[in-house]
């Protein structure tokens, strides 16, 4: 029918009738679209910091942090977070949304600004990278792990065990010093699963997640937890806006006054922490009461034991006296015993370097001056040669002993000689006889600066390095007690000398491949009478002199202990 032809009453009825319709519909209609939240009226604070309806605060959260932060098989962001958060944006006059996602992405998205909010454990190593409000709450830790394998979980032998955790570098450092195999996951439920099927030795998590997961899962028959002695984390808001943290940090000030925070967390999360919420004037009333009795005890203790303290601090006096006494009379007896013992060592070597010489010096001048005993010239030569080597080996036993006389004097040698490293090298070679000695190969190496001249005592440098080489003979040498005479047919042993020069100092260095000097003894081998081998000739002082007459021309020896291929010593003396 067309619309000219509808009759004017008729249409005042049915818009009567459409009127009557929309008042009784009114109620329903506004409960169909009204928010399912609180409305969130926008205050100056938030148009300051740059939010508005239009552009609401995105709060980043995780998907999977249950029961602190996850979303709900419908996909709506649930969660003690998610509850605290509308709260405190709603306080503050902020519009607001959350954007959840997978913990990798959210939590780097947090501190490089894809989110304006957040909430996550204070990271010292990301400190200068975002900012941090102040702590909601702190989160402690424990192990969980399975009741028949362990009685009684010992964290201190971690070493070997395969412990979980979700990423954390404490942790993952912790586990790393202790020898741990540490595996790192994301999915905290499947890896209780796992744990429970053996899979892991341990798993590190906080307390509320502990109790969340062992209940969510019906394992406690089979997990047990333990307190971990770890520093608790910081639970904060962070944020790439410090004037949104400063105003998030005043509005948890007055949560705490109201307990907005004992309210959202108290029952899932804050019990679970340990975290008991006492009074203020109960704790000032506390602290009074053990200070006044701490007060009391103290007087009633220090008077019932000054007179005790006064008689144990004279004990202790006449005690500590003796004990000091004892001491001193114990390194006195180990002084005198060493001295003893190192003596009587010399004697019996200064008495052995002496009486072989002279038995053979008398052997040949009996020889020689019998005359019954018709001798060759060939012999008469040899006998003359040996009757001089033995009588220089006398001389040099004493000038030894003159030496050792003066070893402690701190008196510095003239430096008056003008001379060549070689020439020195020269006189201590030929003073040596090494070149003469059978059993070994000498060689001599002449590096940079060998003929420039430089100051010092002649005599005494080329004693000095006489003396390293009168070492290097006699250890490249088969000991008397093995072997009395050298085999021929033997290897021989080495000895090298190096002259090699610096800008300031002339270097000597010996070389031989004798019996080798330990590591340790690489100090000891310059004090006075030391011989590492009893069964090799000498009198230990040769070392002690050649370091005393280095120290008095403004140089020193020291055995090489870098080098392992042979034994090294090294003369330095200064230009």
């Amino acid at each position: 029918m067309p619309l000219s032809r509808i009759k004017l009453p008729v249409l005042r009825a049915l818009l009567l009738l459409g009127v009557v319709l929309c008042t009784a519909c009114n109620d329903s209609l506004e409960e169909l679209f009204r928010p399912t939240e609180k409305e969130t009226v926008v205050s100056p604070l938030a148009i300051k910091l740059g939010f508005s309806k239009e552009r609401p605060l995105v709060m980043g959260m995780n998907t999977s942090y249950a029961p602190l932060q996850y979303v709900d098989d419908h996909g709506t962001p649930c969660g003690n977070d998610v509850e605290f958060t509308k709260r405190l944006m709603q306080r503050m006059g902020i519009p607001f949304t959350f954007a959840p996602n997978h913990w990798d992405k959210m939590s780097p998205g947090i501190i490089e600004g894809k989110y304006d909010l957040g909430l996550l454990v204070y990271s010292p190593y990301r400190k200068d990278l975002t900012n941090y409000s102040n702590a909601v709450f702190r989160m402690y830790y424990q192990i969980v792990y399975r009741k028949k394998d362990y009685a009684d979980f010992d964290f201190r032998h971690l070493k070997g065990k395969t412990i979980a955790y979700m990423k954390s570098r404490p942790i993952g450092l912790m586990l790393t010093d202790a020898g741990a195999k540490d595996v790192r996951i994301t999915d905290l439920g499947a890896a209780f699963k796992e744990l429970a099927e053996g899979k892991y030795d341990g798993l590190i998590c906080y307390r509320f997640q502990a109790t969340h997961y062992i209940n969510l899962l019906h394992l406690e028959k089979q997990l047990q937890t333990e307190e971990l002695s770890l520093e608790p984390r910081e639970y904060c808001y962070p944020s790439h806006d410090k004037r949104l943290i400063e105003a998030i940090n005043d509005e948890l000030r007055k949560t705490e006054t109201i307990s907005i925070i004992d309210e959202v967390y108290g029952d899932n999360v804050l019990t679970q922490f340990g975290v008991i919420k006492i009074p203020a004037w109960v704790w000032l009333l506390g602290v009074l009461l053990t200070f006044l009795f701490l007060v009391i005890f103290s007087i009633n203790r220090y008077r019932l034991s000054k007179r005790l303290q006064q008689a144990h601090d004279k004990l202790q006096e006449a005690y500590l006296g003796l004990a000091e006494k004892n001491v001193q009379l114990k390194i006195a007896n180990e002084r005198a015993e060493e001295s003893t013992r190192m003596k009587s060592n010399f004697i019996k070597q200064i008495s052995h370097e002496i009486r072989t010489p002279l038995n053979i010096l008398s052997g040949f001048t009996q020889l020689i001056t019998t005359t019954t005993v018709r001798l060759s010239d060939k012999d008469r030569i040899e006998a003359g040669e040996e009757i001089m080597k033995n009588t220089y080996r006398i001389t040099g036993l004493v000038n030894k002993m003159l030496e050792l006389s003066d070893i402690n004097s701190q008196v510095v040698l003239e430096r008056n000689d003008t001379v060549t490293p070689l020439e020195i090298a020269d006189q201590a070679i030929s003073a040596s006889g090494i070149n003469d000695a059978r059993h070994l190969v000498f060689t001599l190496q002449t590096l940079e600066g060998s003929l420039t001249p430089f100051k010092t005592d002649q005599r005494a440098a080329a004693r000095i390095l006489e003396l390293l080489l009168d070492n290097a003979i006699k250890f490249t040498r088969p000991a008397e007690a093995y072997l009395t005479q050298v085999d021929s047919s033997a290897k021989k042993q080495s000895v090298k000398l190096t002259i090699n020069n610096s800008k300031d100092t002339v270097r000597f260095i010996v070389d031989d491949t004798g019996i080798g000097i330990p590591p340790k003894e690489a100090e000891h081998i310059f004090d006075e009478f030391v011989q590492l081998d009893e069964y090799y000739n000498g009198t230990g002082v040769g070392l002690t002199v050649a370091r005393s007459l280095a120290r008095r021309l403004g140089g020193d020896i020291r055995l090489d202990t870098a080098h392992t291929a042979c034994t090294r010593f090294i003369i330095k003396l200064p230009v």
